[in-house]
């Protein structure tokens, strides 16, 4: 089972919700679930912390009015939960909630609700490397949430595992103009970049990048524009389905847009390696890029895709591994 081989990982909490539900017939009408929190990326040239204060948690029974749980008036220990996602990298995760009642059945989507705004609370922040703190805002965090469309299943007398992915590669975004009336915001948007997993059927992705895909010949076209010093600017980019076409990039307007993306660091033995987990049951594609850090969250850039792979998570629960090797000799 996936959970057991994460006793090297950080962990939080493994929440439980327990339900009572209607239905007659007997029998029991209650499921578990496990719903926690994991970032897919690790690096940014100048942010160390991106601290996000969750409010409570929406759920919505196909069969049934919307579940809220609320954070701010619940007994502990289903307190305000404020979670730095810099932290939950490489299969890390932290549990939102614990030790609420739903009914089993079928549900139609989850919503996350966030205290994040420009604001001057700074209860939502992100740190620089330098120290200081910005605001958060999450555009309609506060209002409408953060919902996530996908369907999944409480089962009566069993446990149903989800994690919920907060890609920050794909979410931090520094905006342009004026924002609440302020012409120069504080902080950065946080979009929602979010994906559910079922726990039940995934599997992880694992590599290593070849260094000579680090680098180019000085004056070569085109060329990277990573910091090998800093682990920046190299990252593998994970999309749907088995495709021999041209990868997009985060905001592309006519290639495939990746699913996830995961940065590429060097390890305690100079090897440059990458993780990805939490990815469901299916064919992928995944591409190297070394001019990652030219790509931003809110725009269609052209950058370099110097490799692409192609592999599968299959039902039998077997982790990918998928290494990136040298570049073809012309």
């Amino acid at each position: 089972m996936h959970i057991t081989k994460r006793e090297s990982v950080f962990v939080f909490l493994l929440l439980a919700l327990a339900g009572c539900g209607g239905g007659g017939g007997g029998g029991e009408t209650t499921g578990r679930v496990s719903l926690l929190l994991t970032d897919a990326r690790s690096a940014f040239e100048d942010v160390s912390k991106v601290v996000v204060q969750f409010t409570g948690v929406t759920l919505k029974p196909q069969n049934g009015d919307e579940i809220f749980i609320d954070f701010s008036t619940n007994a502990p220990p289903n307190d305000l939960k404020t979670i730095d996602l810099m932290t939950l990298t490489n299969g890390a995760v932290a549990a939102l909630v614990d030790g609420v009642e739903l009914p089993a059945g079928s549900y139609n989507w989850v919503r996350l609700h966030v205290n994040a705004r420009f604001d001057t609370e700074f209860d939502s922040y992100a740190e620089k490397t330098d120290g200081t703190q910005v605001e958060l805002q999450v555009p309609s965090g506060e209002q409408a949430g953060l919902r996530l469309v996908s369907g999944f299943t409480v089962m009566a007398g069993g446990t149903t595992h989800l994690v919920i992915d907060w890609d920050l590669r794909k979410a931090l975004v520094e905006p342009q103009g004026a924002v609440n009336g302020q012409v120069d915001p504080r902080g950065y948007f946080l979009r929602p970049a979010l994906r559910i997993t079922d726990m039940a059927e995934f599997g992880n992705l694992f590599g290593t990048v070849d260094p000579l895909l680090l680098s180019t010949e000085p004056g070569a076209e085109p060329a990277c524009t990573n910091d090998l010093a800093m682990d920046t600017g190299s990252a593998v980019y994970v999309y749907e389905g088995s495709f021999e076409g041209t990868p997009g990039d985060i905001g592309d307007l006519e290639n495939p847009e990746p699913l996830v993306t995961a940065t590429v660091t060097q390890n305690g033995d100079g090897i440059y390696t990458y993780e990805v987990h939490f990815l469901p049951l299916g064919d992928y594609t995944a591409a190297f890029t070394c001019q990652a850090g030219d790509d931003g969250a809110d725009s269609d850039d052209a950058i370099w895709f110097r490799a692409t792979e192609t592999f599968a998570i299959g039902a039998d629960g077997v982790d990918a591994v998928v290494p990136f090797g040298p570049p073809a000799q012309n």
